[in-house]
């Protein structure tokens, strides 16, 4: 099969996740079964610098399979205030962050799948009030100190606009989509999410803590995600892909034999039509 993979943080990991309703991975995976397989390749807590270095070990070797899509989505932990409490320091500054993001996209282990399609995701907006209060949970000596912010946060996400821009590629805006679904704009004089603007209840349903995603922030994504898709590689879509292997009641794929078939490099048969499977004995195939 090609793959669909995403690699990102803990909200990238965690969206095979059942545990808060609507899961954006299975969702993904239900709607391109038996077109695309999708590949989770989410690391809680990683920001750029530490993805970049990891990057090899998430791509699989072209040699053995194609990447067809590839969603990268970072910036919550980069965006986090340098030097707060609680932890190692995961912030890293803007403009590392791009250079990580677009070395990401150039890397080798990336171009070797040819044609690889590549969506830029930003990071979500974040409630303060929300992440104050499971910070202080976490680590109860930190007070009210602020580990991230609204604003510095928005920030990053301006960051991946202009990246997309930069390198011509898609920006799935996921920021600006819940900003927007909340009743406010991306350029207003508080950030939306901030412990100085009213409480946003609609922002605080997609965040079950403030940073991490509910089942009905997932639901953004995904919606965002098969919008872009639909937009910009309308042909990506999952309606639009043969399946990999027929349906069972496909009666003229199920009757090629090996007279209707084509041999590949290594002697085996490959079905003609939109029976893609390589056999070994064609000649069973009844």
């Amino acid at each position: 099969m090609d793959q669909f993979v995403l690699v990102g943080d803990s909200i990238t990991q965690q969206s095979f996740s059942q545990a808060r309703g609507f899961s954006f991975g299975a969702a993904l995976a239900d709607a391109y079964q038996r077109r695309l397989d999708i590949v989770n390749r989410g690391l809680s807590g990683y920001n750029t610098t530490q993805a970049l270095r990891a990057l090899p070990l998430c791509m699989p070797e072209a040699e053995h399979s194609r990447v067809r899509l590839l969603l990268l989505f970072f910036g919550a932990n980069d965006a986090r205030i340098a030097g707060s409490p609680g932890g190692p320091d995961q912030s890293v500054p803007l403009d590392e962050f791009k250079r990580n993001l677009k070395a990401m996209v150039h890397h080798p282990a990336v171009r070797a799948h040819e044609g690889v399609k590549v969506i830029l995701v930003t990071p979500p907006p974040i409630d303060e009030r929300m992440c104050l209060k499971a910070d202080q949970e976490r680590f109860p000596s930190l007070g009210r100190i602020l580990r991230r912010t609204a604003a510095n946060t928005a920030t990053y996400a301006q960051g991946v606009r202009d990246l997309g821009q930069e390198l011509g590629l898609p920006v799935l805006d996921v920021w600006s989509a819940m900003v927007t679904r909340s009743g406010n704009t991306r350029d207003q004089p508080i950030c939306t999410g901030s412990i100085d603007a009213g409480i946003n209840e609609v922002l605080q349903s997609y965040l079950h803590d403030g940073l991490h995603f509910s089942g009905e922030g997932y639901k953004v994504l995904y919606g965002e995600l098969m919008a872009l898709v639909e937009r910009t590689w309308p042909e990506e879509m999952p309606g639009r892909l043969a399946m990999r292997l027929p349906a069972w009641d496909d009666t003229q794929a199920w009757k090629e034999s090996v007279n209707g078939s084509q041999q590949n490099k290594d002697g085996k048969y490959l079905a003609s039509g939109v029976f893609e499977a390589v056999v070994n004995d064609v000649q069973k195939i009844e």
